[in-house]
C-alpha cells in the first residue's frame, strides 16, 4: 500500500536529496514537498492528510517546532506522526521538539546515500513497525 509523506524543507539541496533518494529507492511512498511551515499548513488545508510529516527545524516564517505545535494542537492533524530531520544536535532543540509532542528527532545525513538510508529506516519503522492510525 502506498504511503504518503509530506516533507517540509526550505533548503533546495536537501529537497533535491530527498527526491533523488526516494526516486532511487524501492519505497512505495508518495511524497509532497513544502518549503516552510506556513506553506505546509496551507497544503494540508487543501489536500488529504499524509501518513507522515517530516520537517526541518530552522525555516523562515514558521519553524519545524512551531509547525509541530500547531499540528499537534489541531484535532484534524494531531494523530499524524511528525519527525524532525535537522542538522542541529543541540540538546535544547531536541527537547523543545519533543516538548511539542514531536515523534522522532533525526539528524540530517550529509550525502545522498545517507538520505536514502535514513528514508529507508523511516519508512521501515513508521510504515512497517509502528502502529498507525491510517
Amino acid at each position: 500500500m502506498t504511503q504518503s509523506i509530506l516533507f517540509v524543507e526550505d533548503d533546495a539541496t536537501d529537497r533535491m536529496f530527498l527526491k533523488l533518494s526516494l526516486d532511487d529507492s524501492n519505497l512505495d511512498v508518495e511524497a509532497s514537498y513544502c518549503e516552510d511551515g506556513v506553506q505546509a499548513l496551507e497544503y494540508l488545508r487543501s489536500h488529504e492528510p499524509p501518513d507522515l510529516i517530516v520537517t526541518d527545524l530552522s525555516m523562515p516564517g514558521m519553524d519545524g517546532v512551531e509547525l509541530t505545535q500547531t499540528l499537534k494542537s489541531d484535532e484534524s492533524y494531531c494523530g499524524i506522526p511528525v519527525l524532525m530531520l535537522s542538522t542541529s544536535n543541540n540538546r535544547s532543540d531536541v527537547r523543545r521538539f519533543y516538548g511539542k509532542a514531536g515523534n522522532a528527532y533525526i539528524r540530517k545525513p550529509d550525502s545522498p546515500d545517507g538520505y536514502q538510508m535514513v528514508l529507508s529506516e523511516i519508512s521501515r519503522f513508521w510504515f512497517s513497525v509502528a502502529e498507525s492510525g491510517a
